[in-house]
């Protein structure tokens, strides 16, 4: 037999965490001649120590079917393809309750080449043959032999494509069959299989099937005791107050109501904390992943594992914390791989029933000690919010004169496009009035009901407001373009003189948000549809309502080339926001369609116009079981200007398509990187849970003078009366007017 070319890829997390036992069932590496555990559908054969297509025609395929045992099982199907030069993959079966009769050629999808071997897509095939491709690859392959691997698990489909020794990504996709436009497939089946288009020199080599069984504790016999709790054990030894070994263990007591586990572990492959555990089978585990550098929260059913949330992180070999914290229904999860202490963000936190139950760990060579158990410790502050804080797509946020000022798609009727919420907290938001207004007959080379995405901006300078949108162009190329236009008031109306002109009139693009770099230039960033979606920067002039581009100047500062940036319906990175931090840039940018998941990464710089290197760790905002599509965010500071806050969308129900989207707000930091480089940015959401109102320590001192007293209130009563426009200084309750409740709040306050 020959030498398998590539082992079991590590996949990558938030798309295929694997809580999963792996069961080779079938490997052939077409040593032999004889194809008979396959069906055939055209002509496949073995030459040259592989498989290919050899006729004439279009294609041929062979497929694998399960065995009886092993079908409905999740599993990997995987393959050598050497010296590709046209059209070949992977199929994966797939049906439909929908379906009216089977598909003519192959019920499912195929992970393929283009027709020149470089690229790869997915593609379906419907019920009279070729359905169509969707997630078009981006990344051409350099050398014509990879090796390409679908795994099927929890219901979605992730394929990769690498080099044959795994160390080169060419192109991953996490697809979900049923939210394509297109898709007729709710389900897969136990079919797999090879497809090569006859005019294809390559061939196929080293097939493999393997199949995934969620994990279940095994029979625990022994009995051990950590700290002051004694465990049912199996292959976990005690040494003094150190657990470790390769096995399980759970306790023999139950928690109950608001309890707090905690213990310091040093990872090894896989670790787990379970907790709420009614029995064996039924309860939670939070994983810590060495290969994936991930971790997961799972709720557990009769044995089955489902995915609550997951996301990218540093597992490291020392010893970190990991605790999980129950009160008031709500579940906090952390692990504190950045040696925060009790700074840290949790992981997860939901609001989670069933947590009553034991608890325990699962050890793979990893080691526990200083385990403590007791009541929780955490306290809601006295005033909080919970997302979502407004209705409204695309957000843009604009602090100025102590009001923010929230700009959202408006859900465009062809007139009223943009509308304007303000705040006085983050937290709390008033809607006001449209901000811009179409003028179909002084914006006739545009096509108004295009407009999206508002992004305003307070030129200092000039002391204008600008508003940036995106719309498509009136005439034969009806391509979007980034246009602008102006206002003396973040109200508006933002208007422009005459027709509306683009930034850049010959380039397709959407979105453009301005930001002042360190050497005092204004740029922008602009998301382009070249390799895929893509996100530039370009130099501009801002001055007395006219905005000049410098397109010599535009750089190509990130495009989709890594797994978080595909979701199957889209290759795409946009909504680019500059964040400037201890000498850096830092970018946050949407991955994937809005329509699905999407997300938020970063990315950073010492140079405004780059090269920007993404953090190993991204999204840094992700889904999760109750939260989808969270993204097109940006960051600003809270009233007082001490902590930092991520604005994003997120879709109003989950798995709706982002037909309608909500804004929410959540707490974000930078926290020092122990292993040096520039600080790493992380979120505390995306959250569904009370959180603490943004800080601002001048909410009742109005005047800013270190001190609450009278002077405060008669501030605010000056202006209870005043006909200037609303001001969030002065609304102490946040309830969207200034009146003599804001007063009465002040005063009994100092009394």
């Amino acid at each position: 037999m020959k030498k398998f070319l590539f082992t079991l890829l590590v996949f990558a997390c938030l798309t295929v965490s694997v809580c999963a036992k792996e069961t080779v069932i079938y490997e052939n590496d077409f040593s032999s001649s004889s194809l008979s555990d396959f069906t055939m559908r055209g002509t496949m054969q073995v030459s040259d120590g592989g498989v290919k297509a050899v006729g004439s025609g279009t294609s041929a395929y062979i497929a694998y079917e399960f065995p009886k045992q092993y079908q409905g099982m999740d599993y990997i199907v995987e393959v050598d393809y050497l010296g590709c030069n046209n059209m070949g993959g992977l199929l994966i079966g797939a049906t439909s309750d929908s379906l009216t009769k089977e598909p003519s050629y192959f019920s499912g999808y195929t992970a393929t080449t283009n027709n020149t071997g470089e690229k790869i897509y997915i593609a379906y095939f419907s019920q009279t043959g070729w359905g169509g491709s969707f997630a078009p690859g981006t990344n051409k392959i350099e050398d014509r032999d990879f090796h390409l691997s679908v795994r099927v698990y929890k219901g979605a489909m992730t394929f990769r494509a690498t080099s044959l020794d795994g160390k080169t990504l060419f192109q991953e996709i996490r697809y979900e069959p049923g939210d394509h436009e297109n898709d007729i497939y709710d389900t897969f089946t136990s079919t797999v299989g090879l497809r090569q288009y006859y005019a294809d020199a390559g061939r196929f080599d080293n097939f493999k099937v393997t199949v995934l069984e969620d994990d279940e504790l095994p029979k625990m016999t022994g009995t051990v005791t950590l700290g002051e709790h004694t465990f049912k054990a199996s292959g976990i030894t005690v040494n003094g107050a150190v657990a470790s070994g390769n096995g399980a263990m759970l306790s023999e007591k139950a928690l109950a109501g608001d309890y707090r586990v905690s213990f310091s572990v040093a990872n090894k492959n896989i670790s787990r904390l379970y907790f709420g555990m009614s029995d064996e089978k039924n309860g939670y585990a939070f994983e810590l992943n060495e290969e994936e550098q991930c971790v997961t929260l799972y709720k557990i059913s009769d044995g089955v594992f489902k995915i609550l949330g997951e996301r990218a992180n540093i597992i490291r070999e020392g010893f970190c914390d990991v605790t999980v914290d129950v009160h008031g229904g709500i579940v906090s999860v952390y692990y504190d791989n950045y040696f925060e202490g009790e700074d840290a963000f949790p992981k997860f936190e939901f609001y989670l029933d069933g947590t009553d139950g034991k608890f325990g760990l699962w050890l793979e060579s990893g080691k526990v000690q200083n385990l403590n158990v007791g009541d929780s410790t955490v306290t809601l502050a006295e005033e909080t919010y919970i997302n979502t804080v407004s209705p409204g797509a695309d957000p843009d946020v604009l602090y100025y004169e102590g009001t923010y000022y929230l700009y959202v798609y408006a859900g465009n009727d062809g007139e009223n496009i943009f509308r304007v919420y303000t705040s006085p907290d983050l937290a709390h938001f008033t809607p006001r009035n449209i901000v811009f207004t179409w003028d179909s007959i002084a914006y006739n080379n545009v096509n108004g009901r295009t407009a999206w995405s508002p992004n305003v901006y307070y030129n200092e300078s000039d002391g204008l407001f600008y508003l940036f949108f995106a719309a498509e162009q009136l005439g034969s190329d009806n391509s979007r373009r980034v246009y602008y236009a102006s206002s003396d008031s973040p109200y508006g109306p933002f208007t422009h003189d005459g027709p509306l002109v683009a930034i850049n009139p010959d380039v397709t693009e959407i979105d453009g948000h301005p930001f002042v770099g360190y050497d005092g230039k204004t740029y922008m960033s602009f998301s382009r549809y070249d390799e895929g979606g893509t996100i530039w920067f370009e130099e501009v002039t801002i001055k007395d309502g006219v905005v000049t581009a410098k397109p010599e100047t535009a750089t190509r500062v990130i495009y989709p080339d890594r797994e978080w940036d595909n979701d199957g319906a889209l290759r795409l990175c946009e909504g680019g926001f500059v964040w400037k931090h201890d000498g850096y840039y830092y970018l946050i940018y949407a991955t994937g369609s809005y329509s699905r998941h999407y997300g938020e990464a970063v990315a950073v710089s010492k140079n405004p116009l780059g090269p920007y290197v993404k953090y190993d760790y991204n999204p840094i905002l992700n889904w999760n079981y109750i939260i989808d599509g969270p993204g097109d965010a940006l960051m600003i500071p809270s009233p007082d200007g001490e902590e930092l806050y991520m604005v994003y969308h997120r879709h109003t129900v989950p798995d709706n398509g982002g037909t309608l989207r909500d804004v929410c707000v959540d707490l974000v930091k930078f926290v020092e990187d122990p292993d040096g480089g520039p600080d790493i940015l992380t979120v505390r959401g995306p959250s569904s849970t009370p959180q603490k109102l943004p800080s601002n320590k001048y909410r009742y001192d109005v005047n800013r003078d270190g001190v609450e007293n009278l002077a405060d209130a008669l501030m605010v009563l000056k202006n209870v009366n005043s006909s200037s426009d609303y001001s969030g200084y002065y609304d102490v309750d946040a309830n969207g007017s200034i009146g003599m409740a804001d007063v009465v709040a002040i005063l009994e306050r100092i009394k």
